[in-house]
């Protein structure tokens, strides 16, 4: 990853390919080892075949630079590609040297005002996106659990806790709205027990236990809120207070307790409290369907 702040003052985090960067660099330092080599004839025209060899790894390195928004190096290899490309190349190979150290030292000069961190490769898959089919059922809350994974493989902790708890809230929002009671989180006070009785109040009432037939609906949803437990700590009633600050193996336990919750959901309802049709591989009419 590479950081800089561009002068509107707009903060971002540009994702870096480390390996197309390692090989343009190499291979334009490369341009200036050809050039100084030839140093003999200074004053001579830069021949075709030069020019040809010399071309492509100038273009790579403009393709990153521009990547990273190190826009002098982009125009000063925007001067100079013109140049080499002319029918007959009026450059001698001491002018394209001295361009090709001008836009070494501008590149240079760009990346000592900027920050490189690196991940681990356990930490780079945390930068992927959501399931496909999760952030279809739930857009608004893959958004979280994307920018939760980031923030934990960026070591931000309590940052990536923050965006699991407000994933959790769609979750609850969601299931709420299946079981057609108030949205517990929108009370003033977010209470863990309130919570948590509310939903299973709502489920007795709704499918008995007495009556809850294994693989139901009702028997579903008992397992999605029975993972609400695993979190029920890390919610921390009313709000989460500023005091706390978490470690990572606690971000990172919540990240996993709530996405567990929020995957296990996902496969019975949607973000809209809409239950999820089941699939029918064989094309089966439904029972009402049936003449």
């Amino acid at each position: 990853m590479i950081s800089a702040t561009p002068p509107e003052a707009v903060f971002h985090m540009l994702e870096l390919n480390s390996m197309d960067f390692m090989r343009a660099a190499t291979s334009f330092a490369r341009v200036n080892q050809i050039l100084a080599g030839i140093s003999s004839v200074h004053h001579e025209k830069v021949a075709p075949d030069t020019a040809a060899v010399l071309l492509p790894p100038i273009a790579e390195l403009r393709r990153e630079a521009e990547k990273v928004g190190a826009t002098l190096t982009v125009k000063a290899i925007d001067r100079l590609e013109p140049l080499l490309k002319a029918t007959p190349c009026t450059l001698t190979v001491g002018q394209a040297h001295t361009a090709v150290t001008e836009i070494e030292m501008r590149f240079s000069d760009y990346l000592a005002d900027v920050k490189m961190f690196a991940l681990a490769p356990g930490e780079a898959g945390l930068m992927g996106n959501a399931d496909e089919g999760f952030a279809l059922r739930f857009p608004q809350a893959s958004f979280e659990l994307e920018e939760s994974s980031k923030c934990l493989a960026l070591g931000r902790h309590t940052a990536s806790v923050f965006h699991s708890m407000r994933m959790l809230e769609y979750g609850i929002r969601a299931l709420a709205k299946r079981l057609d009671i108030p949205d517990p989180t929108r009370a003033a006070e977010k209470n863990w027990a309130i919570i948590l009785g509310a939903i299973q109040a709502k489920l007795d009432e709704t499918w008995p236990k007495s009556k809850r037939l294994p693989k139901s609906e009702g028997a579903a949803l008992e397992t999605a809120y029975s993972h609400l437990e695993t979190v029920r700590n890390p919610w921390r009633n009313a709000t989460m207070h500023v005091e706390t600050i978490y470690a990572p193996h606690e971000a990172l336990h919540i990240l996993r307790c709530s996405a567990f919750f929020m995957v296990t959901l996902s496969n019975l309802i949607d973000e809209d409290g809409n239950p999820i049709e089941p699939p029918n591989p064989l094309g089966l009419e439904a029972p009402e369907e049936r003449g």
